[in-house]
């Protein structure tokens, strides 16, 4: 179980520097939101992106951690899942910062 809450912080934190990364770039000019659904929440406002995209995403993680005890081993799998996802993400955002120190 403690496995499970500990992947969760995790992937907090990697939500959470997604969506600063992703508001730098774009706020920089230099990207834009690949998503078009999160896309149209950013052209209304940023406030209106972080709303939603931290809703969504702690919605999301809030259904995993009630559902974690239940579907340990599937709420597990899916966890690893995000965290990959995200790592990849915020490599790719680290790697762009790289490149542009450079």
């Amino acid at each position: 179980m403690k496995k499970i809450v500990k992947l969760l912080s995790a992937l907090v934190i990697l939500i959470v520097f997604d969506l600063v990364a992703t508001l730098y770039w774009i706020n920089q000019g230099l990207a834009t939101e690949a998503n078009p659904i999160m896309g149209f929440f950013l052209e209304k406002s940023s406030i209106s992106f972080i709303i939603i995209k931290l809703g969504l995403s702690f919605a999301g993680i809030y259904v995993l951690y009630i559902f974690r005890k239940r579907f340990r081993k599937i709420i597990l799998n899916t966890i690893l899942g995000l965290n990959l996802i995200y790592i990849s993400v915020c490599f790719y955002h680290l790697w762009g910062m790289l490149f542009l120190v450079f």
